[in-house]
């Protein structure tokens, strides 16, 4: 498996936001008429550009594990073969400085479906500069949280937005604020609303548990509501998030950022949240329609996340906390202007408090990418990964995802 691992490589082509593009060779992209087998050029009303996604999986695994072993965010694989997820995007533009976006995801489980409102937001332009919206959407925090699967470089999510950021997918309901710095060399995003949490379900199996049962395990349940569980260290009830991304002026082809969260928890206190990235392309262009991986083309990126957890310890009887920290970097390469390969290595540290206890763990993924068709509206993706952690039977896992996108520009241009 390691020679396979040298073969695969990683990944995919979404490498920067909109707000923060090089300007070489410059086009507009005008559609003509429409293309029924992509869906490009189709536009509902000149205001609604509608895109969806569908997105198969299959993985193998050593022997005496299962490819849900390996899942870490909601949306990783957890079948040996089936959807990943099917995915469809509405965003609208008003071209008088309103737009917005609504994108909704069906998740296949093991026996069942899962529907899930993504994003629901609208945006306002009030000048050139600044920008307010509200609705239900991803919180800017990092590179990754605010892409949707679809735009993954990988198969899977990072290790560390899985453990610290909601699973990857930290959604807040409420309203935010973005400021572009002169010369559109920056962009700070700030949010603060409701957050939305993972219940994969269960809400609706507890409901149709009847009286009586819930009257026999009541004793029970009041056991494990006092034993700590790693999902309740995550954001539950309110989160405020900042973002700021920008370019140095010695070089526009390195993107910084840092990102803070600050909110509730599910132990009834605070988490707090903090990250910083950056990353550098070599040889990348823009032709209007957003960055291009194309051939020769290099990105190198790092990103460090932690956060600092406040809990109630019931063994000691007083108020305690622990910390918790990670770390991602990936390499990219462009074969050619359909085709990509690249690495990353994930690192996430252990979690020691009270009768808490998440081992370390290491994780090297390999992928090789690429679009079959000439508009990249099929992708294919191999994928191998390497993980290290003491609480798992296995330690090689591969996967192949075979992704189809009708609508929109093909490739990286769908958020």
């Amino acid at each position: 498996l390691i020679p396979l691992a040298i073969l695969l490589l990683s990944s995919s082509h979404h490498l920067f936001s909109q707000e923060l593009t090089p300007t070489d060779e410059v086009y507009e992209y005008v559609p003509g008429e429409v293309d029924w087998l992509t869906g490009e050029g189709f536009v509902i009303g000149g205001i609604v550009d509608p895109r969806f996604f569908v997105i198969g999986v299959g993985g193998v695994v050593e022997s005496g594990s299962e490819v849900s072993d390996f899942a870490n965010g909601d949306h990783d694989p957890i079948k040996d073969l089936g959807f990943q997820a099917i995915e469809i995007a509405l965003p609208f533009n008003f071209n008088n400085g309103v737009t917005g976006l609504v994108n909704g995801t069906g998740l296949e489980r093991e026996d069942e479906w899962e529907a899930i409102l993504e994003e629901a937001f609208i945006h306002v332009e009030l000048t050139d500069t600044l920008s307010v919206g509200g609705g239900l959407f991803f919180n800017t925090f990092g590179r990754q949280n605010h892409q949707h699967i679809h735009a993954w470089d990988f198969v899977n999510q990072d290790l560390v937005n899985a453990r610290i950021l909601n699973e990857g997918e930290l959604t807040t309901l409420g309203g935010e604020l973005i400021a572009k710095t002169p010369g559109n060399m920056g962009v700070l995003t700030v949010a603060f609303g409701g957050v939305r949490t993972h219940g994969h379900g269960h809400d609706e199996e507890e409901e149709e548990h009847g009286h009586e049962e819930e009257e026999e395990h009541h004793e029970e349940e009041e056991e494990e509501e006092h034993h700590l569980e790693i999902d309740d260290s995550g954001f539950n009830d309110w989160v405020f998030s900042a973002d700021y991304k920008f370019r140095p002026f010695v070089d526009d082809t390195i993107i910084v950022s840092t990102s803070v969260a600050t909110g509730e928890n599910g132990f009834g206190r605070d988490t707090h949240a903090f990250g910083a990235g950056i990353q550098k392309v070599f040889n990348g262009h823009d032709h209007g329609n957003g960055p291009e991986f194309c051939d020769g083309a290099t990105l190198i990126g790092t990103e460090f996340i932690g956060r600092h957890v406040d809990y109630f310890d019931e063994e000691h009887g007083g108020e305690s906390s622990f910390n918790d920290y990670g770390l991602s970097t990936r390499f990219l390469y462009g074969l050619d202007d359909r085709s990509t390969i690249g690495l990353r290595h994930d690192w996430i540290g252990n979690i020691s408090a009270g009768e808490l206890n998440v081992a370390e763990a290491h994780r090297l993924s390999a992928a090789y990418t690429i679009f079959l068709d000439p508009k990249k509206h099929l992708r294919a993706k191999i994928q191998y990964d390497y993980t290290d952690r003491a609480d798992l039977n296995g330690e090689h896992a591969a996967y192949f995802q075979l992704q189809y996108q009708w609508g929109g520009i093909g490739g990286i241009h769908n958020h």
